[in-house]
């Protein structure tokens, strides 16, 4: 399905792609993946890298790659030399498809793959596309590096049916039957991510329009986007959301009328920023859905409709996935017992790339183990508490650092921050902060007073260090001291 969305001709005449006010059809995208397709004259299911920004380009060169059969791994782009090298080498890929803006990078970098530049690639003639080989669904499709630095980071491997299972639960469970008009998609996110990589197949899989935005990220810009192309749909990271709440109360000159659901990654917004959001903006549904690499990535998601009620928490199980909490050695789905959140499903990956060990460390008896704690209610709503191994216990209690985080960024003062502990020297450990501010008179005691009229005393921040950034892997997940 996914690898032969592209020739479905029925929708060549509308628009794949919109950026700064120019459209790409749907046929220009098929030709032109079919023309990068053609340029690689390797055996079916190599693997081929796709080091470009988030583009129509992008867009081509992924399907270009999986219409021919071949195995595709998107990588981030603000890798460096070094961490390119290593990532090319470790994926064992056999040519990559960039443009020239990356010449500088590939120069430098000691790599032994073919780079081939978007520039250079010749058009097919419109008679010539070919049609797109047959491939076993359960054959690799894709490769994603996950969070890590150069020579840790591992590789996960997906097939087209891993992800197929993805697109297919979330285009059943989204209500875009009650849009109105065209249907666009505005991701803010890396397409280079697992997230991006679904988001990108849902939306080519089922024909809809995706919005490149070209003026660097604000909360004014993205408005204006909304405004000007009708955006319908929202995907990605918090920081749109955020902003929102942080911005409640203030009079905006955009037209939002066109925006219908805002989803977004599972961390960062409070159940009272959510709630608020939805009294201010009642015609839009707000969606706060879980996943991970390794599950292609859809674990959990809204139901066609989030109820006021079950807000805070991330959805209900991805379809045909088995999603139970592991307690003391012993798996469950009673309601509210609280551990690691363990599943079993069709997207669930095919393995860690030529690493058996690590792959045996994460699934397990056929469940995999996401790292990450939470329970389940009376209805299976999932609630996350935060990642197993970043719990920071203070004095015998367990304090999750992604619950201080959010806490932080609702109150208007943070444009990002990190939680993490440090012992106290008894045996106990104490509540750190790295803070940058969203303005320059923002204080440390001001964002300890906010922490200190929401939070437990056991959770409030001991110290809050103000900073101009939080450090990031190359996926873009904050790294923790």
């Amino acid at each position: 399905m996914i690898r032969h969305a592209l020739l479905n001709r029925e929708r060549w005449d509308r628009a794949a792609v919109i950026r700064g006010g120019e459209s790409t059809t749907y046929a220009e995208l098929a030709y032109r993946a079919a023309s990068i397709g053609a340029r690689l004259n390797l055996r079916i299911g190599a693997h081929v890298a796709v080091l470009l920004p988030n583009s129509a380009d992008f867009l081509a060169g992924l399907y270009g790659i999986i219409m021919a059969g071949l195995t595709a791994f998107p990588m981030n782009g603000t890798l460096t030399c070094h961490e390119a090298s290593a990532m090319l080498t470790q994926a064992d890929v056999e040519a990559v498809i960039t443009d020239r803006s990356y010449a500088p990078l590939f120069a430098e970098a000691a790599v032994r793959c073919e780079v081939i530049y978007v520039e250079d690639v010749p058009p097919l003639d419109r008679d010539e596309i070919p049609s797109a080989p047959v491939v076993d669904p359960a054959s690799p499709m894709i490769l994603l590096a996950t969070s890590g630095t150069t020579g840790k980071a591992k590789i996960v491997t997906l097939s087209e049916r891993n992800i197929e299972s993805c697109v297919t639960d979330y285009l059943e469970k989204m209500p875009h039957a009650s849009i109105a008009g065209d249907i666009r998609y505005i991701l803010g996110l890396p397409f280079s991510t697992a997230y991006g990589i679904w988001m990108l197949s849902t939306i080519i899989t089922a024909g809809f329009t995706l919005v490149l935005t070209t003026e660097r990220f604000t909360l004014d810009t993205f408005f204006r986007a909304i405004e000007r192309y009708k955006v319908t749909n929202y995907e990605g990271g918090a920081v749109p959301v955020t902003l929102m709440a942080q911005n409640i109360g203030r009079p905006t000159r955009y037209d939002l009328s066109s925006l219908r659901f805002c989803a977004f990654g599972g961390s960062g917004v409070s159940r009272e920023a959510l709630l608020d959001l939805t009294h201010a903006y009642p015609w839009i549904e707000f969606w706060m859905g879980y996943g991970m690499t390794e599950a292609s990535p859809l674990i959990t998601e809204a139901r066609g409709h989030f109820p006021e009620e079950k807000i805070g928490s991330v959805g209900v199980a991805a379809r045909d996935m088995e999603l139970w909490i592991e307690s003391g050695g012993i798996r469950t789905q009673a309601p509210f017992v609280q551990g690691e959140v363990v599943v079993k499903a069709p997207s669930v990956m095919l393995g860690y790339y030529k690493n058996e060990a690590e792959t045996a460390k994460i699934i397990r008896d056929g469940w995999l183990h996401t790292g990450d704690a939470g329970y389940l209610d009376e209805d299976g709503y999932l609630y996350l508490c935060g990642r197993i191994k970043n719990i920071i216990l203070v004095r015998g209690l367990t304090v999750y650092p992604e619950e201080i985080e959010a806490c932080i960024l609702d109150s208007g003062l943070a444009r990002d921050c990190v939680v993490y502990g440090k012992p106290d020297g008894f045996g106990s450990e104490k509540v750190y902060s790295d803070v940058v501010p969203q303005h320059q008179s923002v204080t440390a005691e001001a964002i300890r007073a906010w922490c200190a009229s929401r939070l437990a005393d056991y959770k409030r921040p001991h110290q809050v260090s103000l900073t101009a950034a939080v450090r990031k892997t190359v996926t873009g997940k904050t790294v923790r001291v």
